[in-house]
């Protein structure tokens, strides 16, 4: 009992580790105006700055083409402040007609702001089990975890988070957090729906985050991230 206990232990440690690179990576990507331009300079929360319609991306390849980030209907990729490199890749989208500024072009039923964000496999994931329900028990367990809650705050802080909602589908982890410190766009609500899941050897989070004053409905958040991840399960290539 004592080996089983040290070794799920360890377990939790491993993939925590693996599931808190890429979440600290993810503030590192994301636009803090160090890595790139500041997402607050974005065209989706710019009411300055238009992108041309014949500009609007619903898809792109990252990593080396190893996955694509594939918009859900009526969202557009913000080619703006996008990031693709070796050591990672960060996507903004918004509504497409957020980044044109012209209402009548395409924009989502409920107005919301997505990222992905995909990182490669770290080496502490070689020694997680190949059982995926292990894999996601340990991952669950991790979220919960101080350690866990400060992977998932902007400010490392495990005090500004609290975890609201947790689930668990088709080898995907469902995280609705909220998060009280500070980096977020004004206009963004703090509170946030991620999914954590692998794709090609790939280290994949995806989010959807309702506008303050506009916030989800009941589950309408789960359900457009839901959408999210089944569109870049499909957009990308089978390997």
């Amino acid at each position: 009992m004592d080996r089983q206990l040290k070794n799920s232990r360890a377990g939790a440690l491993r993939i925590g580790a693996a599931i808190g690179i890429l979440i600290g990576l993810t503030g590192c990507l994301g636009g803090d105006g160090k890595f790139g331009p500041k997402l607050s300079d974005s065209a989706i929360f710019s009411n300055e700055r238009a992108t041309p319609r014949a500009d609007l991306v619903r898809a792109k390849s990252v990593m080396g083409g190893l996955v694509t980030i594939a918009a859900p209907k009526g969202f557009c990729i913000d080619t703006s402040a996008h990031q693709d490199t070796s050591s990672g890749a960060f996507i903004p989208i918004g509504a497409c007609a957020a980044l044109t500024k012209d209402a009548g072009d395409p924009k989502p039923a409920k107005p919301a702001f997505l990222t992905a964000t995909v990182l490669p496999m770290p080496v502490q994931a070689a020694a997680l089990p190949n059982n995926p329900d292990a894999r996601m028990r340990e991952a669950r367990a991790f979220v919960q975890s101080d350690k866990g809650r400060a992977a998932l705050s902007r400010a490392g802080n495990a005090g500004t988070v609290t975890l609201m909602d947790m689930k668990s589908a088709s080898n995907v982890l469902f995280v609705r957090v909220r998060d009280t410190s500070d980096g977020l766009p004004f206009a963004l609500s703090n509170t946030t729906w991620r999914a954590f899941f692998e794709l090609n050897g790939q280290l994949v989070t995806a989010s959807a985050t309702a506008f303050a004053d506009q916030p989800f409905g009941q589950g309408k958040g789960y359900e457009l991230l839901k959408d999210f991840v089944a569109a870049i399960r499909k957009a990308s290539p089978k390997v």
